[in-house]
C-alpha cells in the first residue's frame, strides 16, 4: 500500500503517489496543489516578484508561525507541469513570463533614468548652447527613440505579433505606428491607422514582409517582427525629423551627431533622417496649399459690378 500523508491544505489523508511533496517532504494533494498554483500565478505582479514568480510549499506562507513556516526551495517546473492541468501550468507561465516582462522593463528605465541623471547633471555643470544640445538629446531618447506607454510611458519591450500593445503596468492600450493611446483596446485604431497601412506598404517593399490578415482583422493588426522593426523605424525617422525642424541647420546636425551612437544601435542612418525631413516638409507645404486652396474657396465672392 502507498505510503499516506495529510494534505497541508484540506489536511485530507491521501497517497504520496497522488500528490506532491516539498523538498522539506510536506505533502499537497493534487487538486489542492493545481488549486495553489493558479492561486499564486493570478497575484499580483508585485507579490509575485517578493519569490521570482516561483512556487513555494503552501506552508511557506504568512498564515504559518515562524516555527511552522516551510523554507524548502521552490517547486522545481517539471514538478508542477507533471503535477497541474495545462491551463494552470500556461497560467502559471504566463505569470512568469509577464512578471519577466515588467523586471526587464524596469531595469531599462532605472538605466535609462540613471544615464538621463547623468545627462542632467552634466547639463547643469555646462551652458548655454552645450546645455540645450544635452536636453535636446535626452528628450530625443526618451520621447522618440524609445517605444513607451503613451499613458504612463514605460517602456515596451515584447512584441508578440499584434500592433495592438498593452501597457503591462497602467493596462493602457495603444497604437504601435502612431502611439495613440486608444483606452482598453487599440485593435479598431491600428485596423484603420494611416501610419499603420504605410508602414504595411513600406515593410513589403523594403524587406518583402508586412501584416498579415487574420479572421476579419485588416493587414495592419497583426505582422512579423520584422515588419514591427519597420514600423518603428519609421515612427522613430518621422518624430526625429519633425522634432528637428525647431532648430537651425547647424543646431540640426549637431543633433544628429550628438545621437549618432543611439541611431546606429537602432539601425538609423543619417540619410534616412534626411529623408524624412524633406518628405515631412513636402507634406506641410501640401497641406498649406489645402488650407489656401480651402479658404480660397470659401471666401465671399465680390457682388457684380453695378450696371
Amino acid at each position: 500500500m502507498a505510503e499516506q500523508k495529510t494534505c497541508t491544505i484540506c489536511f485530507t489523508d491521501g497517497p504520496v503517489t497522488e500528490g506532491v511533496c516539498c523538498p522539506h517532504a510536506h505533502y499537497t494533494c493534487a487538486d489542492c496543489f493545481d488549486a495553489h498554483v493558479r492561486n499564486e500565478a493570478g497575484k499580483d505582479l508585485a507579490l509575485l516578484a517578493k519569490c521570482d514568480g516561483r512556487i513555494l510549499c503552501p506552508r511557506n506562507s504568512a498564515a504559518n508561525t515562524d516555527a511552522d513556516r516551510c523554507d524548502a526551495p521552490h517547486f522545481p517546473d517539471k514538478d508542477i507541469a507533471a503535477a497541474v492541468s495545462n491551463d494552470t501550468f500556461e497560467a502559471y507561465l504566463d505569470a512568469r513570463s509577464k512578471l519577466r516582462e515588467r523586471q526587464v522593463a524596469e531595469e531599462m528605465e532605472a538605466q535609462m533614468e540613471a544615464r538621463l541623471q547623468l545627462e542632467r547633471e552634466r547639463a547643469k555643470r555646462g551652458a548655454g548652447k552645450e546645455e540645450k544640445l544635452r536636453v535636446a538629446k535626452e528628450h530625443v531618447i526618451e520621447h522618440i527613440l524609445t517605444l513607451a506607454c503613451p499613458r504612463c510611458k514605460q517602456a515596451f519591450v515584447d512584441f508578440d505579433g499584434c500592433f495592438a500593445l498593452k501597457c503591462s503596468r497602467c493596462a493602457a492600450a495603444f497604437c504601435a505606428y502612431c502611439l495613440a493611446d486608444c483606452g482598453r483596446d487599440a485593435h479598431q485604431h491600428v485596423g484603420t491607422c494611416p501610419e499603420g497601412q504605410a508602414s504595411v506598404k513600406a515593410a513589403k517593399k523594403q524587406k518583402g514582409v508586412g501584416g498579415r490578415a487574420i479572421g476579419n482583422m485588416p493587414a495592419t493588426v497583426y505582422g512579423t517582427k520584422d515588419a514591427f522593426d519597420v514600423a518603428q523605424k519609421r515612427r522613430r525617422c518621422r518624430y526625429l525629423a519633425l522634432y528637428l525642424e525647431k532648430f537651425d541647420d547647424a543646431g540640426q546636425r549637431e543633433l544628429v551627431n550628438a545621437l549618432a551612437s543611439e541611431l546606429r544601435d537602432l539601425d538609423i542612418a543619417e540619410k534616412d533622417v534626411r529623408h524624412w525631413q524633406k518628405k515631412e516638409a513636402k507634406a506641410m507645404r501640401d497641406r498649406a496649399v489645402a488650407q489656401s486652396d480651402a479658404a480660397a474657396r470659401q471666401a465671399p465672392r465680390p457682388p457684380p459690378p453695378a450696371r
